[in-house]
């Protein structure tokens, strides 16, 4: 086996190493920033906390009563389906939940590039076709999977608590308007458990081969 075939993975290994250590970097420098009122990060720092919010979550009639006149042709009404709200005088329990719907998704990305960045030196090492490898994608894809629905609960949480604490009315019925869970996400976590599945099929057929020749 020569080097380019041994070290095949090596430039995604490479990219997947920057990826992470930028993303690593406003954890670093962040901080600081935040603390000494020069920067905010993930709206942490900022003066005033927002919340993008359905029309239906604010009880209005986003096909009759919520119109924009752009200079549209007529006949066409331009329908608005989401609005921010934002609080220019934050109490801390807001600032809290702000950092409750925010944090997650970026967490859940570093996860997701450190264990692609682990995956990829396990196949280096162990070898591309290996149990552990199989394995690897596996776990992956349950975690693409498992991270994605608690990203989604987190943030839905997070924006309600926010949402609510801008607005006169009781909270009956408002989860379904902040939850969102991407089909791509869910398809690409099912992708990796079944390339995982069949890795894994094909090393104990490749097993089975060599201990009958």
């Amino acid at each position: 086996m020569d080097s380019t075939t041994k070290n095949a993975l090596a430039p995604i290994e490479f990219i997947l190493s920057v990826v992470g250590a930028l993303m690593l970097m406003p954890l670093v420098f962040a901080p600081p920033l935040v603390i000494f009122g020069s920067g905010s990060f993930l709206g942490v720092g900022d003066s005033e906390v927002c919340v993008s919010a359905p029309i239906g979550a604010l009880q209005l009639n986003s096909g009759g009563q919520m119109k924009v006149h752009a200079g549209q042709h007529g006949g066409v009404d331009i329908r608005a389906t989401h609005t921010e709200l934002c609080d220019e005088s934050p109490t801390p329990s807001q600032r809290v939940w702000s950092v409750v719907a925010n944090f997650p998704d970026y967490l859940y990305a570093l996860g997701f590039v450190g264990s692609a960045w682990l995956l990829t030196r396990t196949a280096r090492r162990r070898g591309l076709f290996s149990p552990h490898v199989a394995l690897g994608v596996g776990r992956l894809g349950m975690y693409v999977l498992v991270g994605a629905l608690a990203v989604s609960l987190l943030r839905l949480w997070g924006q309600e608590r926010v949402f609510l604490s801008m607005v006169t009315q009781n909270g009956s019925g408002l989860y379904w308007y902040f939850f969102r869970l991407s089909w791509s996400t869910l398809i690409a976590g099912f992708g990796l458990l079944t390339i995982g599945r069949v890795m894994a099929q094909s090393v104990r057929m490749q097993r089975e081969i060599d201990a009958t020749v």
